[in-house]
Parts: C-alpha cells; structure tokens; sequence
C-alpha cells in the first residue's frame, strides 16, 4: 500500500506543470541576458597575495612592446570609437583619468618620478596651438587643436617585474606601469604619451571587457587581459648595469635585437626550471 501511495506521489510530481519566472529582457540590454547582472558590471579588483621578502628568491625587471597591428592585439586598439557595450584599451584608460576619476597615478616617465595631474594629462591628449600677430602679439589669428584618439595609439609599453615566488612554487609577473605610444597626426612622430602606474588603472580595466573572437559570451575584462598575458609583446630592454635598451646594444640589424629578446626570454623559462632544484 507504502508503495503504491509513493508511486502515485511520483507520477503526480511528473505530470504537474512547473511555473517559473520569466526572464524580463529590454532593447537596452542588447541581448538574450539583461544587462544589468552580468558579471563585468560588478567585478572587484582581486587583491594581489602578500609577499615577503624572504620568499622572493629570484627577479628581474622587463619592458615590453605590445605591437597593435598584431592580429593577437586587436583587442586591445579596437573599437576606434567606443561602442555602448565596448572600449577600446585607450578610451578606458583615459575616461579613467579625465571623465570619471577612477585613474589618479599618472606620470611622465617610466620611473615614476614625475606625476601629473589630470589637466596636464589633458593638454597632452588635446594640444592647442595659438598662432598670434607679428604685429601685435596680443591679437590671436588662429586657435589650432590637436586631439589624440584611439586611432593614433600605435603601441603599448608595459613595464613588469618577474618574480619566483618560494612559498608558492611559481613563477609571477607582476605589471608596474603602461604606456601608450601615440603617433601625432601632424608631425607623424611617436612618443609616450605618460605612464599610468598599472595598480591605480586596474579598477578602471576590471571594469570594462574585451572582445574575445573565440566566445563572445565569455569576454575579459583589461584587467584579465594583462593578467593572463593575453596578448603578444616583445621585451625591448632589461634591467641592466648599463640601464641601456636592447636597440643601444645590438646596433646591426632589427633581426638581431628580435632574437636577442627571444634570448631574454628562453633565459626566463629556463631560470624558472632551474630554481625547482633548489
């Protein structure tokens, strides 16, 4: 009777119809998910683990070129004009500093040395020229403005320690600084525009994705991006007695400082295989 009671209970269960609530969706969202719970709207910034002293056996300090014409860093130059659900890598890091305030650690050089503030990051990214009267220099003929955008960014330099970590067992990289390399759309010449000091900038890129060409219902965050080494660079110079970069150095030909990077780099495995012996 035990029996026939429970299987009853069971068919009941089987043919009963099941509610469940809808999933309320607006052409604002953009898609079949609303906007609002997705998962780049409410990212934190994951703290780095502490580190001593003690456990940081081995390091060395590299700059590397990340070169946007790649195919592999498409990601980071695209879109040139930003989109509702996407930015380019630039418009964030400047948005960061000029628009919402989030980015404050700005300098002009590699050493962190010389900081600015956000106007002076501004008159870099729009330069104004005032062409005055021989005559009379208080008159003013022509007001001429130079505006930098994504289009113009040619290059990324990062600046990152590399670290082996002994009470983890492992190999880190850990990114100090970046830095757009910028050509003027005038004099065609190429510079640094500043250096963002990278841990200020990572609320900033924690919050806004990538496109991902491979699924893109599962996009990273810039923070991600840099994290993960997802993209393709070239180390340009390394910590050196000299402070010298690899172009000072190997002077023949572009082939040569190519693969004396690509011995810098081999070096840095191979440091990582042979500190597992200690």
């Amino acid at each position: 009777m035990k029996r026939l009671i429970f299987c009853l209970t069971l068919a009941a269960l089987y043919v009963m119809p099941t509610t469940s609530t809808a999933q309320v969706i607006a052409p604002s969202d953009d898609g079949i998910i609303p906007d609002a719970p997705k998962d780049y709207h409410h990212n934190q910034v994951f703290p780095y683990p502490y580190l001593r002293e003690a456990d940081m056996m081995w390091s060395t300090r590299h700059w590397e070129r990340i070169d946007l014409r790649q195919k592999m860093n498409l990601h980071l130059y695209y879109p040139v004009q930003a989109i509702p659900d996407r930015k380019s890598l630039y418009d964030v890091i400047i948005d960061g500093i000029m628009t919402e305030g989030t980015i404050i650690e700005v300098f002009g050089d590699d050493r962190f040395e010389t900081p600015l503030t956000a106007e002076q990051a501004a008159s870099y990214v729009q330069m104004i020229d005032t062409i005055k009267d021989p005559d009379d220099p208080s008159v003013i003929l022509l007001i001429d403005t130079t505006s930098i955008t994504s289009k113009d960014v040619k290059f990324w330099e990062i600046k990152s320690d590399w670290f082996f970590d002994k009470q983890r067992g492992e190999l880190k990289n850990r990114i100090l600084g970046i830095s757009p390399i910028v050509e003027n759309p005038k004099t065609l010449e190429k510079y640094n525009l500043f250096w963002v000091w990278f841990p200020d900038a990572r609320m900033a890129m924690a919050t806004h994705t990538a496109f991902n060409g491979h699924n893109n219902s599962s996009r990273l965050t810039y923070d991600q991006v840099f994290h993960l080494r997802f993209f393709d660079s070239v180390i340009y110079k390394e910590d050196n007695v000299y402070d010298r970069q690899i172009e000072e150095y190997k002077r023949s030909t572009r082939l040569d400082q190519l693969l004396e990077a690509e011995r810098i780099k081999t070096n840095l495995r191979n440091m990582e295989a042979e500190l597992w012996e200690y």
